[in-house]
């Protein structure tokens, strides 16, 4: 967390406390500190929401289940079992962390669970904890249960002290997702949410990352529950288990936006204003009661925000923050010295409108980049890099072909092999290694060793099983049959980001950059969780040496979108490269290209290699293979066919006919 944090959100609680604790002698009326109790919960939770669906992406609908375990945690042991209400709160937050991490457990071991699978999964919890609520009798048996007042410190009143429960709880929560947003547990997550399978291969412990989001959504979820107990008074199943809080949570989120930490705030703050200004006089004097239209106006709110901002207002306020402001501010002068309609709340209201109109007018396509968790789809917000935070970039570059290839730089620190890996150690052994698709034989027994600094080119007909190899060196499938040691080490069962920690990285044969953040950045998260992890601004910093391996350096603020396939596959080579890696598998890295981005790229695939890494290239054009092999292992059927010097294996009969189906061809 940056110093400006650490300082700005201790004097926002105490200027918000200050308001229920000078309450009269600022002539502030009981009605308002009602007000903000209410939207102080709705934040809290909207930020628990947000860490998890909105930083990684996994929808959720159980957002009710750690607010019920909250509220019922408080209700039971003050109601039942005179506990002090204090004392309740940490008891709310270990429960519904444990239920958090009973979900996590089960949804993010299987893979097939994401997405709409996720999103039933957790909407089917808060209805089992209901059903289990009103059964026990120990928990509510169907009676409900009387929350006693507490204690109440010096001259509050009961509403003050709420107000002060909430404001401390709502500070917290979000002071964690701002420090969530800005470390490197951000950037894990947006990687996540971009595309899981590749932030897994880049080193990213995807389910440790994915607990520590859940744990968190859980912790501030209970502990806002057991505040919101006190507003209750009378707790009963009927009015905790309800839809209602997940889809007012997923309204706020969505509409302020969920993939940066201020989101849920502004969000928050103008659905609760909005609900409360709905059933106001001034608004039914002007068009008549709407409090039945409720459900729908904030349904529609919801549409119109996933159509034509999906970012949300606050990527639209920072895209124009004078317009909005200067709209906002207008409009509140205006009616606060006319007094011809409603009342401070009323105005405040249709400033915030005013200010959200001016914001949807057309922005530029792309802002600033910087922000650890951008969104895609939509431009995402600029905001202020990770610590330490280097100047905004200028706006990205128009897409342009890639520069003449420099003189090789020295290799970035790390990008090279470990001292240990002298020339010709064996970093890669494969023994009888299988792999069956169902009936389908992929791989069968295939023996190979991969030895430090080799440029080993990988061939064989289609289905031949090279992609299959790669996907069993880079953890992405397992083995069905035999071993696979790396560094000595079996590594059959090891998890994606594990090898790339010993020093395994890939590319793909489409490339798969992460689409929401721009070049630097993709590289920069590569640099943060590969073999030797950075810090973000030192990731940040680092990128470029990488970029500048491949020719990029000069589209490092641009975004995937505005490159051509060449220039993604060489993105694809830096962010491999970035890991650290001791062993680099290039999965047809030249496919689609033209002549000269052929020629281009195999400059740069010789240049990684006279940096010291040991490479693996699979590729079908044999004109390139034979520019760059110093060893060649041809695949066919599963089996291997032919290993040695390029030559001399393209002269091999059965490698002639494995490619052209007859010895004279």
């Amino acid at each position: 967390m940056t110093r400006r944090a650490l300082v700005g959100f201790p004097l926002v609680l105490l200027g918000l406390a200050s308001l229920a604790l000078l309450r009269e002698p600022l002539g502030v009326s009981l009605f308002y500190v009602t007000l903000l109790s209410t939207l102080f919960f709705w934040i809290a939770q909207t930020t628990s929401w947000n860490i998890l669906s909105g930083y990684s992406g996994y929808f959720s609908f159980g957002q009710g289940a750690f607010v019920g375990v909250g509220v019922y945690s408080t209700a039971v042991l003050t109601g039942r079992h005179g506990w002090s209400f204090y004392a309740t709160l940490p008891v709310a937050a270990v429960l519904s962390v444990l239920l958090a991490l009973g979900i996590g457990a089960v949804a993010f071991r299987l893979g097939a669970f994401r997405g709409a699978t996720f999103a039933l999964l957790t909407l089917a919890v808060p209805f089992i904890l209901a059903a289990a609520a009103r059964l026990s009798r120990q928990v509510d048996g169907g009676q409900g249960i009387l929350v006693p007042v507490p204690e109440l410190p010096g001259s509050l009143r009961f509403q003050e002290f709420l107000y002060l429960v909430m404001l401390v709880i709502a500070v917290g929560g979000v002071a964690t997702g701002y420090a969530i947003w800005r470390s490197r547990s951000g950037w894990a997550l947006a990687a996540i949410r971009d595309n899981e399978d590749v932030a897994e291969g880049l080193g990213v412990a995807t389910f440790r990352w994915k607990m520590l989001a859940i744990a968190v959504t859980g912790l501030i979820g209970g502990v806002a529950g057991g505040g919101w107990a006190l507003q209750y008074g009378f707790v009963q199943v009927e009015t905790v288990f309800v839809l209602q809080i997940p889809l007012f949570v997923i309204v706020m989120s969505v509409l302020g936006g969920r993939t940066h930490w201020l989101g849920p705030v502004l969000g928050a703050t103008v659905i609760v204003l909005l609900q409360d200004r709905l059933t106001s006089d001034a608004v039914e004097r002007l068009v008549g009661s709407v409090e039945q239209w409720r459900l729908i106006i904030f349904g529609g709110l919801l549409a119109v925000m996933v159509v034509f901002a999906p970012a949300g207002l606050w990527a639209r306020v920072r895209a124009r923050p004078a317009a909005t402001l200067a709209a906002a501010g207008a409009t509140l002068l205006l009616l606060a010295l006319a007094r011809v309609w409603g009342e401070p709340l009323d105005w405040l209201m249709a400033a915030m409108l005013a200010g959200a109109l001016a914001a949807f007018w057309p922005v530029p396509r792309r802002p600033a980049a910087g922000s650890a968790i951008g969104t895609a789809g939509a431009p995402p917000p600029p905001a202020p890099p990770p610590d330490p935070a280097p100047p905004p970039d200028p706006a990205p570059p128009p897409p342009a072909p890639p520069p003449p290839a420099p003189p090789p730089p020295a290799p970035p620190t790390g990008a090279g092999p470990n001292e240990a890996d002298g020339p010709g150690a064996v970093l890669i052994e494969c023994r009888e290694l299988a792999r069956r698709f169902g009936g389908v034989r992929a791989l069968a027994g295939l023996d190979l060793q991969i030895r430090a600094g080799e440029l080993i080119g990988l061939v064989g007909p289609n289905g031949s099983g090279k992609t299959t190899l790669v996907n069993l060196l880079s953890g992405a499938v397992r083995p069905t049959g035999g071993q696979l040691h790396v560094l000595g080490r079996p590594a059959g069962g090891l998890t994606p980001h594990a090898l790339t920690h010993l020093g395994i990285a890939r590319t793909y044969q489409i490339p798969r950059p992460f689409e929401a953040m721009t070049v630097r950045d993709n590289v920069a998260v590569a640099l943060m969780f590969g073999r030797q992890p950075r810090r973000p601004g030192r990731a940040r910093s680092e990128a470029a040496g990488h970029l500048d391996m491949v020719g990029l350096a000069g589209l490092a603020t641009a975004y995937p979108s505005d490159l051509n396939l060449h220039q993604r596959q060489l993105l694809e080579m830096a962010r491999a490269l970035a890991t650290s890696p001791r062993v680099l598998l290039l999965d047809e890295a030249l496919a689609g290209l033209n002549p000269a981005e052929i020629d281009d790229a195999v400059t740069v695939v010789r240049r990684i290699h006279s940096s010291g890494v040991t490479i693996v290239v699979v590729e079908h054009l044999l004109r390139v293979v034979n520019q760059l092999a110093t060893r060649m292992v041809v695949l066919d059927r599963g089996t291997l066919l032919a290993d040695g010097d390029p030559r001399q294996v393209m002269s091999d009969p059965a490698v002639v006919r494995a490619y052209l189906g007859s010895s004279r061809a």
